[in-house]
């Protein structure tokens, strides 16, 4: 490796272990170049980590699947501004910088000039560069006498199912989450804006540590509560009796562990507590029936039989949970699904870390009631890592 950034965030043997895994996987396929460009990608093979990536211009890692060395056969291309940056920020071999407007002629030229005639895939499903950027890489790719196949979740695919020191991220995310929580439990006051909720949540994950997350903290109250599950908080002051609904994410290293519990100011709230026993019933049975090696989809079925025995059709608005891990805004949003409905299937195997949701809501009333778990595959089987129960918690 002719490049190591300052603090790598992993050992570099783990690095080594993931590239040639994804080597194994690339000669499985018959593809001999991988471009990779999904930011959270690029961040489990590489290091590499950005608060932006040009949407415009292809940034990337061109993996060659017959690396001669351990760390062999890596091209970065990054934008010419960050070539200082790039230095101490990735992993690589060699680095190409790229320009508006000929970023896909440079990583098209590099590429082919080192192998001419490979196949090369491309993450069509990467959230950057925009369409327009990796259709042209394509064309220059074929002018040259490359051809192009696809390369979508190939990299995600082998980063599903954690490792050890992955999973050290990810349960010291979790111990934020729980410790921001109970802070929020004994400082959440009628008053309180919608958005200084959130900036507390942030403000509170922040002193233990915790990073910026790929999605803003999410928090619904008042009368349009039940509708507004995926709305920016608002400026509306939250008022005593308010039933609050607060979802966020605690982020270590990237690694993200998704939590969302409801409060009272100051008033119990029966309905809500039937809703929240429910949701508590239906994550009970999803960890119960979970197995190793089995289909996810056979224990996310169990659990929403359990929920539809105890909440009505119409108070449900979605329960299900989808792959978690390494995120970047504007997405915190695995490609894998506990009902095993996303673009590829998998098995509930040692490392498997998924959120599970609850969305519940009490349409007349117009209460939303979230509850949301990170659960994680063990070899004792799936377990939440949230050690606050799903219930009404009473604030004041």
């Amino acid at each position: 490796m002719r490049n190591v950034p300052e603090n790598p965030t992993f050992p570099l043997d783990e690095y080594a272990r993931r590239l040639a895994d994804l080597r194994t996987a690339l000669r499985a396929a018959d593809i001999d170049v991988l471009l990779v460009t999904s930011p959270a990608n690029l961040y489990w093979l590489s290091d590499y980590e950005a608060s932006w990536y040009p949407p415009r211009l292809p940034v990337g890692l061109a993996v060659w699947a017959g690396g001669d060395t351990v760390f062999g056969d890596t091209v970065f291309f990054d934008w010419s501004r960050h070539a200082e940056f790039l230095l101490y920020d990735a992993l690589y071999d060699e680095a190409e910088f790229v320009e508006y407007g000929t970023g896909h002629v440079t990583v098209a030229e590099q590429i082919a000039r080192r192998t001419p005639g490979v196949r090369v895939a491309l993450e069509w499903s990467s959230p950057t560069p925009v369409a327009g950027v990796m259709n042209g890489v394509a064309a220059e790719l074929t002018a040259r006498g490359c051809s192009v196949v696809a390369g979508d979740w190939i990299v995600d695919g082998l980063r599903v199912y954690k490792s050890p020191a992955e999973l050290e991220r990810v349960h010291a995310a979790a111990r934020i989450a729980d410790t921001t929580f109970r802070a929020l439990h004994e400082r959440l006051r009628p008053g309180m804006s919608e958005l200084e909720v959130a900036a507390l949540v942030t403000n509170l994950m922040s002193e233990q540590g915790g990073e910026v997350p790929a999605q803003h903290p999410l928090v619904s109250s008042g009368p349009t509560a039940w509708r507004d599950v995926h709305g920016f908080p608002s400026t509306r002051r939250l008022e005593p009796g308010d039933i609050v609904s607060i979802d966020a994410s605690a982020v270590v290293d990237r690694y993200h562990v998704n939590l969302s519990r409801v409060f009272s100011l100051g008033r119990p709230n029966q309905r809500v507590s039937d809703l929240l026993a429910g949701a508590a019933a239906s994550l009970e049975t999803l960890c119960a029936t979970a197995e190793l090696d089995a289909d996810p989809a056979i224990a996310m079925a169990a659990a929403e039989r359990t929920l539809r025995e105890r909440v009505a059709d119409e108070d449900i608005w979605w329960t299900g949970g989808y792959a978690l891990g390494i995120s970047f805004p504007p997405s915190w949003v695995g490609h894998t699904y506990l009902a095993n409905d996303g673009p590829q299937r998998i098995t509930l195997r040692e490392g498997y870390v998924s959120n599970f949701e609850s969305i519940l809501r009490d349409t007349l009333a117009h209460d939303e009631a979230a509850a949301i778990d990170t659960v994680a595959m063990t070899a004792d089987g799936l377990r939440s890592l949230s050690g606050i129960p799903r219930e009404l918690l009473m604030v004041g």
